[in-house]
């Protein structure tokens, strides 16, 4: 699964939540993770969502959300440096 099979909602979801970047080919992963950890990640999701998850993916998941999670935290913390270091002038 990619970010782009996700309904719209839901992508401007990870977008506010800045969690979406591009690759450095230009494909739209989950931040922190590759192209591949991403599909993983959101068919995991998914499946979850259904009851279809494999319990033996768990773990994977899990260490991929909180490498996804680490990074996004990132993210936010420097958008908030460049916000209080440069405030908008009203």
């Amino acid at each position: 699964m990619k970010i782009t099979d996700l309904p719209d909602e839901r992508q401007a979801h990870l977008k506010e939540m800045r969690a979406i970047a591009k690759d450095n080919k230009g494909n739209e992963i989950l931040v922190g993770l590759t192209v591949e950890e991403t599909s993983f990640y959101l068919n995991y999701v998914e499946q979850r969502v259904f009851g279809d998850a494999d319990p033996n993916d768990g773990e994977r998941y899990l260490k991929l959300h909180d490498k996804h999670e680490k990074a996004r935290f990132s993210v936010l913390g420097a958008e908030h440096i460049l916000r209080t270091e440069t405030p908008s002038i009203h």
